[in-house]
Parts: structure tokens; C-alpha cells; sequence
């Protein structure tokens, strides 16, 4: 049993070799240093590595090194960059009948997937808006009463209205009145702001 399984693996051994020598490109391999000649030794390499993995790949591989080294021997960069780099794609292809399997994820989708929006504390992003346009207009009505403004009654009438449109949830409404209330006492906010 011994003697059979040495026979099988002499075999394979010698079957890979033979094979790996017949898919080994002709001609002297170019110095290292140059971009091209890096190139092509990258094909040779990639060819060697298809032909203990991938016979059929290897062997399209050796054509196209094979004419990279000569290209590049005869001075033709383009064309030996051209070659290394097919050789490298079919060193590189995949076997036929190889599937690649599908990554199963690890995540819960739960985690991942948001039904729903985020709470706001206050409410809607409209209301907390119009919450927001109600401060400021109260802010313009105090700086108006301060300074004894005339406008200080129709601007405090358009505050108590945008108060009522945002209790009704009208927040396009209380956006416009409160709009109004600070354009009303602008002049009383910038001569606050001005005094030192």
C-alpha cells in the first residue's frame, strides 16, 4: 500500500513538472528595474503559479509570456506591456465550472434595517421648526415692548397667532407669522445688538 500511494504522489510530481516545463516561456527573462521588465516577470511568475492550479489558464499564460519577453528583447515596450498584461489575465482566470460562492452576511437584518424614523423629542421636524420660529418671534416682541417701539402691538397680535396656528399643527402658517412679528421690531433687535 506503501509502495502505491509513493507511485501515485512519483507520479503527480513528475506530471507537474513536465507540465510546468512545457508551459514555461522561451527566452531570456528581462533584468529586473524597469516598470516593463517588472511587468513581465509578474506574467512569468503568474504563468508558473496557473501551472500547478490552472492548466488551461497556464498554458494561454505561456503564449502571451513567451511574447512579452520576445517583444521586450526586441525593444517593443508597448507590445511586451501589452503581452504581460494578457498573460496576466489568463494567468489569473477562473476554471471553468468554478463558482464563487455567495457570502452569507453575519448581521441580523434587524440591525441593519430601519423601519422607521428616529423619535424627535419634539414632535415632527415641522413642529419643532415652527417651535423654533415662535421663540424668535417672542424674542423680536420683548426687544419691540424694550424699546417702546410702535410696532409692538401688531407685532405682539401676529406672536399670539402663531402661537394659536402652531397649537392647531398650521406650521406653514406659523412660520409666516412669526416672520412678520420679527420683521416688525427688526429696528428695536439691531438697536439692542448695537449697544455696548
Amino acid at each position: 500500500m506503501n509502495r502505491l500511494l509513493l507511485a501515485v504522489a512519483l507520479a503527480l510530481a513528475t506530471t507537474t513538472a513536465a507540465f510546468a516545463q512545457a508551459t514555461t516561456p522561451i527566452g531570456k527573462p528581462p533584468p529586473p528595474g524597469r516598470p516593463t521588465a517588472n511587468l513581465v516577470l509578474d506574467a512569468m511568475m503568474a504563468t508558473a503559479r496557473a501551472a500547478a492550479t490552472n492548466p488551461a489558464a497556464a498554458q494561454a499564460a505561456s503564449l502571451n509570456t513567451s511574447a512579452a519577453i520576445e517583444r521586450y528583447n526586441m525593444g517593443d515596450l508597448n507590445g511586451a506591456r501589452a503581452a504581460a498584461i494578457q498573460a496576466l489575465i489568463e494567468a489569473n482566470r477562473a476554471q471553468p465550472g468554478t463558482t464563487i460562492p455567495i457570502l452569507q452576511s453575519t448581521i441580523p437584518q434587524t440591525s441593519a434595517l430601519q423601519t422607521q424614523p428616529f423619535p424627535l423629542a419634539g414632535g415632527s421636524v415641522g413642529a419643532i421648526d415652527a417651535h423654533a420660529f415662535v421663540a424668535q418671534a417672542r424674542g423680536a416682541v420683548a426687544a419691540c415692548a424694550s424699546r417702546n417701539s410702535a410696532n409692538t402691538a401688531a407685532a405682539t397680535q401676529h406672536l399670539t397667532s402663531a402661537q394659536r396656528d402652531e397649537q392647531a399643527g398650521h406650521y406653514l402658517d406659523v412660520i409666516t407669522e412669526a416672520r412678520a412679528a420679527v420683521d416688525l421690531c427688526a429696528a428695536a433687535q439691531r438697536a439692542i445688538n448695537a449697544v455696548p
